[in-house]
């Protein structure tokens, strides 16, 4: 017995593929890269100035290419995507940190650390250079600052640089250098088509470039907010995004066909009295739901939001658009799931207690999704009717199962909040205090040095 998904019928996946082949026929999307826009022309697209113009063949054509599953390796982990499993990302992008209640403005010491708890977490997937900012590096070093020390204190797979095409490109190869693998899929590239169906230069030359290099691509549309950059109903804007990522997959199957693909959806929601995203608005889970729908119409893997929260507070709003988000995101069976722990106040905060807050409740909505089988063995009648009307089932061999079956809130609280705050950074204290880091070789160690400053290598 367990939940059954249902979300979306057959034909309402199509109807959305289909306009969306009408969109990129007849209103097209605007490339501000010359090079992406002679790639689509060199494939038979239609180019008009910098807007380019999909025919629906040459979409179709190009869709069957997409790999319904692709694995990660590196020395370390082997992270297959599109087995049925969620591969769970880290938090991305965040500018403050906060732990115990007291926020502060991201640093170096933050990146090291929630680096060390992503690697470490049995339930996280992978590592990624984004997880925050570390404000105290200057601007210049920072993107190599965060893909060297995310390599150095992680073998987890992780994601590329992807400000631009040569940042991209550097990052794919300084990680193939350090690794020393030539040909394993290590890095995934996580690039953002603008709203409304702006492809900028950026964006563009990121996807050549991991086209180039041969290592995946996750394609997403997550910046159309409702009624300002996007249409103002939730279906439309759903569209108009779906358009947007198939022409960045699409480009990416000119460069390599069968390039291995994630279709990411981080659609928000929208504040309607301020004009704010609101990740923790309700759409927001409906538009994860339906990018899953929509990626098994397309059979590619897909990639949705995790842990959202508009709350700067451990409170009632924070916990339950946390589990409104992360249950859409399991029950629809996502196959990626960025921003899997610790996020709070709409994407701009990592916090470190909510982030071992977070890996319980995603342990406790799995055991909740897993439901319990209904059989001959589990039903136990025989051990009913051996103890009949009035006898007990106190024994060590029942209370083995009951462990094994049920799982409880795994935090005191006792005393309130102040109760989960202390327990919650005992358990950060203790992982960092007894994390082991990956193996650091002298090649390695030269590789760092020659592409990072002495002063930035922590």
């Amino acid at each position: 017995m367990k939940l059954r998904y249902s979300f979306a019928e057959k034909e309402e996946c199509q109807q959305i593929h289909e306009y969306s082949l009408d969109i990129l026929e007849n209103t097209g999307i605007v490339v501000h890269s010359e090079k992406a826009r002679n790639t689509f022309k060199k494939n038979g697209a239609k180019v008009e100035g910098k807007k380019v113009f999909l025919p629906p063949k040459i979409v179709e054509d190009h869709l069957v290419h997409v790999p319904s599953s692709f694995t990660f390796n590196t020395p370390g982990h082997r992270v297959t995507v599109g087995d049925g499993t969620t591969c769970t990302m880290p938090p991305y992008g965040a500018t403050y940190a906060k732990k115990n209640n007291v926020s502060h403005l991201a640093g170096r010491e933050d990146f090291i650390n929630f680096t060390k708890l992503n690697q470490v977490s049995s339930q996280m997937s992978m590592a990624c250079p984004y997880v925050l900012e570390p404000m105290d590096v200057p601007i210049d070093f920072r993107e190599k600052y965060k893909m060297a020390m995310c390599l150095k204190y992680s073998d987890k797979p992780t994601f590329s640089m992807t400000q631009d095409g040569p940042s991209a490109r550097e990052s794919i190869r300084f990680a193939r250098e350090y690794w020393d693998s030539q040909d394993s899929n290590i890095l995934i590239g996580n690039i953002n088509i603008s709203a409304p169906l702006i492809m900028g230069e950026g964006t563009a030359d990121v996807i050549l470039v991991h086209g180039e290099e041969s290592q995946p691509l996750m394609v997403a549309c997550g910046s159309g907010l409702s009624g300002l950059t996007a249409p103002p109903l939730p279906a439309a804007n759903f569209l108009i995004s779906n358009a947007a990522v198939l022409a960045g997959i699409i480009l990416a199957q000119m460069v390599r066909p069968g390039l291995p693909i994630v279709y990411g959806f981080p659609l928000f929601g929208v504040n309607p009295l301020s004009a704010d995203a609101s990740p923790g608005e309700p759409t927001t889970a409906l538009f994860t739901m339906a990018a899953a729908e929509m990626g098994r119409f397309y059979k590619i893997p897909v990639r949705s939001g995790g842990v959202f929260t508009d709350s700067t507070y451990l409170d009632y709003q924070n916990g339950a658009e946390s589990f409104m988000n992360l249950f859409s995101c399991l029950f629809s069976g996502v196959d990626c799931m960025m921003h899997a722990f610790g996020m709070e106040d709409s994407l701009n905060t990592v916090n470190y207690n909510k982030y071992i807050l977070d890996e319980a409740l995603y342990s406790t909505i799995k055991h909740y999704l897993n439901g319990f089988e209904v059989n001959a063995v589990t039903l136990m009648l025989d051990a009913i009717k051996k103890n009949g009307c009035t006898d007990n089932y106190i024994n060590m061999s029942n209370l083995r199962l009951i462990r094994k079956h049920y799982a409880p809130y795994p935090f005191k609280n006792t005393n309130g909040e102040q109760d989960i705050l202390e327990e919650t950074s005992a358990v950060i204290d203790e992982r960092l205090e007894n994390y082991v880091a990956p193996a650091f070789t002298r090649a390695q160690q030269k590789h760092v040095e020659g592409y990072l400053p002495k002063a930035f290598i922590d």
